[in-house]
């Protein structure tokens, strides 16, 4: 592979499909269209000053307890009835981590009770992607980097946090490993952002981090077991979407057809230089050591409530008629 020419290493689906095939899966974090964060009273609004959307539940201070966001919760309620899931009692969880912009230490999600799971969403072609859940949980801080030549952590000479966006209510939404193409992972982007618009849940606008995507890309030899996956985190636009798998599935090629093996890790995704960089090697469930949370009780959706969310969806967008 030629690391100092990455526009060469670029599989579109049709030089794949000959001798390879390409497995991949969506994770999209969405910035639900609340006043206020997950848990908290604070502002939820993008582009005010550094730090002063904050309270003492967002920074983790000593005592302060999490009051839950009936919103939010019933704008992922719509968002899983519009793809299709099956709305369910759920649990939080804490997912452990160091990281700055982590003030608590862990982040409030949800684990093996989510909100929304077995959904799907169809593309055009009649190509059904499968929607594993929709869960709730809580954005983190942003961090930025300066100093260094790329913006990053690595090199930079220091970093500033701001924890305006750290509490803000999320749902996370895993489609399951069924796109097969590049171009398909794009229309699915696409139609999923079409969906959050109609349904008023988010304005997922990607361009200022209101909705993130990471990539799980594998290839395999058709019959063979899928292959090992990498993660590309936070790619922010559709376009870079399928840039980013037709390079990664590339470089795995090659990694594979030289003799070498594919390793678990995550990846960042460089636009301006049109290629993926290592960023750590990949963590499994077990190493954010998950625990029930504490000081908030199971959530539990009565079927009234449900149904009176389902009623009062607006016509969704694969459902609106096509004028000639």
């Amino acid at each position: 592979m030629n690391a100092a020419n990455p526009s060469s290493v670029v599989a579109t689906a049709e030089q794949l499909i000959d001798s390879w095939e390409l497995v991949v899966g969506l994770e999209v974090h969405v910035e639900l269209a609340t006043k206020t964060k997950l848990f908290s009273g604070s502002a939820n609004r993008f582009g005010d000053e550094p730090n002063t959307h904050i309270d003492p539940v967002t920074l983790g201070l000593p005592g302060a307890l999490p009051v839950l966001n009936r919103h939010a919760v019933e704008l992922a309620m719509r968002l899983g009835l519009a793809l299709n899931c099956r709305v369910q009692p759920c649990t939080f969880h804490r997912k452990n981590y160091f990281y700055p912009d982590l003030p608590k230490a862990y982040q409030v999600s949800q684990y093996d009770q989510p909100l929304n799971v077995d959904g799907f969403l169809m593309l055009p072609g009649d190509v059904r992607i499968g929607i594993e859940r929709a869960h709730l949980e809580e954005d983190t801080g942003k961090s930025t980097h300066f100093g260094g030549a790329e913006g990053r952590i690595a090199g930079s000479e220091y970093s500033l946090i701001d924890f305006n966006r750290a509490g803000v209510p999320l749902v996370e939404i895993v489609s399951r490993p069924d796109i097969r193409t590049s171009e398909q992972a794009k229309q699915y982007v696409s139609e999923l952002r079409a969906i959050l618009l109609a349904v008023g849940a988010s304005d997922a606008k990607m361009e200022e981090g209101s909705m993130r995507c990471d990539v799980n890309v594998s290839v395999h030899k058709p019959g063979t077991p899928f292959g090992t996956r990498c993660e590309i985190k936070n790619v922010n636009s559709i376009r870079a979407v399928g840039r980013a798998i037709d390079y990664e599935a590339r470089r795995q090629i090659d990694i594979i057809t030289s003799g070498g093996a594919i390793k678990q890790q995550t990846l960042h995704w460089d636009d301006a230089a049109g290629r993926t960089n290592v960023l750590r090697t990949k963590e499994d469930a077990d190493d954010y050591r998950y625990f029930l949370e504490p000081d908030l009780v199971p959530l539990v959706p009565d079927a009234a409530w449900v149904e009176r969310v389902r009623a009062a969806l607006p016509p969704l967008p694969a459902a609106r008629p096509s004028w000639p």
